[in-house]
């Protein structure tokens, strides 16, 4: 009786062992793609592992001897494999401990056999890792997944300081395209904002300088003498402190309105000179930005730069370009620019209208007439509303020093209908110069200058469309 129930026992261990190959194994009849048995499970493994360990060396992550991937099962009872694999344990400088897992998609090519062949996409979908789903099951050939983590902890790196800014070497692949007009004109410099967006995270190579700021948590690998930022082998990525994001703005910055035909002042006056604050801002908090300059004479190639500054997560970043008092605003999260000068949003502000007359003893040269926010030589004198403009004249004479026998009462600016403005004086930092303005709507485009002697008149059109 006794040998009759340890052969019973014998041939019950034996068909458990026969059931778990067949379940675990892969090869068995156990496992299917929608309904059919698939080649290439294997090689789809082996290829999802490789890349697991190539996102763990690429992103600062961390991994056991035991990571492996696995074929997904919605139900322990199920049989048709999910369409993606999960690879772990793996934890990234971002991850929670409890979602430790990579998802790599699966996909299905029908062989001449008739059997579909798995084959995996290396990139992660998501990016993040995850947690398994409720009542999900991982299988493979050879067992089953570990629990947990595995024994990882989060990986604690490098990250940069709060408020950080910096400029990046070239833009990242992953930023949103601009709306079109989102242009910012100040009096030295004008910014186009080719492209925006956020990230948790970006390639250190982007900005290497940015690692000799980083904060190295004291129980880091890098706090290991030779393992530091800024000595032996260096962080692959950069980071924000936790519970804050990059936010970047691709700028094209170019001539501003001072490149225009009324010469600037030399020295500390000079367009040259004049740096527009750029700064990021949440809320209370604005962290200026260095640019790196830009062009400012006239037809200057516009130089691009990627500005890159630490937020808080969630808040609505704004970048700021400030000058002479005026403030524009470029929304970082939909790329919108903010109300502004009207006159500044016009495509065609200048006038060279070049007419010469006598008047008594001086002959007079009306140079240019252009429609501006900043007048004058020093950029300094803007109109009171948004939605007004400067009609700057420029004029000059012969002999050069009867230019200081005019003022500005002998200008004014005929209207259609009839109305006539009177001109004020502007700075002009050159004598042999005259630079009046007329108050007029950004809208403007149709009028007269006139200039006035005597009995004598120079009547100069002035259009803009």
């Amino acid at each position: 009786m006794f040998a009759k129930r340890w052969v019973a026992v014998l041939a019950a261990a034996a068909l458990l062992v026969v059931v778990l190959v067949l379940v675990l194994g892969g090869g068995g009849p156990t496992l299917y793609w929608h309904g059919q048995h698939f080649v290439g499970g294997d090689a789809a493994l082996s290829r999802g592992e490789q890349a697991m360990k190539q996102v763990a060396a690429d992103d600062e992550g961390a991994t056991t001897a035991g990571s492996r991937c696995y074929f997904s099962l919605p139900l322990s009872g199920s049989h048709d494999v999910s369409p993606f694999i999960r690879c772990g344990p793996v934890l990234l400088p971002w991850s929670r401990q409890d979602r430790p897992w990579l998802t790599f998609p699966l996909s299905a090519a029908t062989t001449s056999g008739g059997a579909p062949r798995l084959s995996v996409q290396t990139s992660p979908l998501p990016s993040v890792t995850v947690a398994l789903d409720k009542a999900e099951v991982l299988v493979r050939p050879g067992g089953g997944a570990p629990q947990g983590s595995g024994g990882l902890s989060v990986p604690d790196v490098p990250r940069q300081p709060s408020g950080w800014t910096g400029t990046l070497s070239s833009p990242p692949a992953t930023l949103a395209s601009a709306p079109a007009g989102s242009l910012a004109v100040a009096w030295a410099q004008s910014y186009r904002l080719l492209a925006y967006g956020q990230a948790g995270w970006l390639p250190a190579h982007l900005s290497p300088t940015a690692l000799r700021a980083a904060v190295v948590p004291a129980n880091s690998a890098y706090s290991v003498p030779g393992r530091t930022p800024g000595k032996g082998p260096r962080a692959t990525l950069l980071l924000p402190p936790r519970g804050d994001v990059f936010v970047m703005a691709e700028l094209a910055i170019g001539p501003g309105e001072s490149a225009g035909a009324v010469p600037v002042q030399a020295g500390a006056g000079a367009a040259a000179a004049d740096r527009p604050l750029v700064q990021v801002v949440t809320g209370t908090s604005a962290s200026t930005v260095a640019t790196g300059g830009g062009p400012t004479s006239l037809g200057a190639a516009p130089v691009t730069t990627t500005v890159v500054a630490v937020v808080p997560a969630g808040s609505q970043p704004v970048l700021v370009i400030t000058d002479k008092g005026l403030a524009q605003r470029f929304s970082l999260t939909d790329g919108q620019l903010g109300r502004g000068p009207g006159v500044l949003a016009r495509p065609a502000t200048d006038d060279p209208v070049d007419a010469t007359g006598r008047l008594g003893g001086t002959q007079v040269h009306v140079l240019d007439a252009s429609l501006v926010w900043f007048a004058g030589s020093d950029g300094g004198t803007v109109p009171p509303r948004y939605n007004q403009a400067y009609l700057q004249v420029l004029a000059g004479t012969t002999p050069a020093n009867a230019s200081l026998g005019l003022s500005p009462s002998d200008f004014s600016l005929e209207l259609p209908g009839g109305r006539a403005l009177s001109a004020q004086g502007l700075p002009v930092y050159n004598r042999r110069d005259v630079v009046v303005g007329f108050v007029v709507p950004a809208s403007f485009s149709t009028g007269t200058v006139v200039v006035s002697s005597g009995r004598s008149s120079l009547r100069v059109p002035v259009h803009f469309d």
